[in-house]
């Protein structure tokens, strides 16, 4: 195996990213074994004795056996469940190997470049199909701060949420307005607060410590001081809130009464 092959990225833990990783993995030696048959078939025709022919096809079955070996982790990374058909990818792979296995590479010289410019794309996009099946995004959050993100603006993105998530749940339960911070969590999320009989107590619970967590690691540090926000940390922020107003917007509306102290608005 090559040290190509072994440089997977591992600075990410998000299954998405690491689809992703082993896919330019298998791209980038489906490219290194185009190119090496491409020169072998040039080289050949240029010259009709060629005494090292028989170690260059055994680098190109080395490097067809490496393709294999990153083509398989890809596969065998994939959801069981999804449905996704990489027929074509496995067949100009099996073609690859069935022609070199005959010493003839002119044979095999086109399926690396299908195998970059078009199984792979296939098996991603039907990935990315699932996998934007299996999410729980806010669109409207999403509409919002999208722009932030394709500019590059995470600051901008993260700082635009927050408000967001403030405005979505005061109006949702009818909230005062003018509590923020962990003073409108335990509004939503505390033993008395808009959510009391809407969700389980342990869940509730849940929330109340996630987003007391979150406004002390996330909101606060970005609204009071002029840092740059770690991407991980923003994706992972962003993520929580999208998916907390998404499941929490799907709650039954329940008429609560006025409780002093509480926030909470008939």
């Amino acid at each position: 195996m090559t040290n190509r092959s072994r440089r997977i990225n591992r600075t990410t833990i998000t299954y998405h990213s690491h689809i992703y990783n082993l896919a330019m993995s298998a791209s980038g030696e489906a490219m290194a074994l185009g190119l090496a048959l491409s020169h072998y078939v040039a080289s050949k025709r240029s010259s009709s004795a060629r005494e090292d022919s028989g170690k260059e096809l055994e680098s190109l079955r080395n490097q067809t056996a490496t393709l294999r070996q990153a083509v398989d982790k890809l596969l065998s990374a994939l959801p069981s469940d999804a449905g996704i058909d990489s027929s074509r990818l496995s067949d100009h792979l099996g073609w690859i190997e069935h022609w070199l296995k005959r010493s003839s590479p002119i044979s095999c010289a086109h399926d690396p470049i299908d195998i970059v410019r078009s199984d792979i794309p296939g098996v991603l996009k039907q990935f990315d199909k699932w996998y934007a099946s299996q999410s729980v995004l806010d669109r409207a959050l999403s509409d919002r701060i999208m722009p932030f993100i394709e500019s590059g603006q995470l600051n901008a993105a993260i700082r635009e949420a927050w408000p967001i998530f403030k405005t979505r749940m005061v109006e949702r339960f009818g909230l005062s307005s003018e509590i923020d911070g962990s003073k409108l969590v335990v509004a939503i999320f505390g033993p008395d607060g808009a959510t009391a009989g809407l969700l389980p107590g342990p869940k509730r619970d849940g929330y109340l410590n996630l987003f007391k967590g979150l406004y002390a690691l996330s909101r606060n540090p970005l609204s009071h001081n002029d840092i740059r926000p770690n991407p991980a940390e923003v994706e992972a922020a962003l993520l929580l809130i999208s998916t907390t107003l998404t499941k929490v917007e799907q709650l039954p509306t329940e008429e609560r009464p006025s409780k002093e102290g509480s926030g909470v608005t008939s």
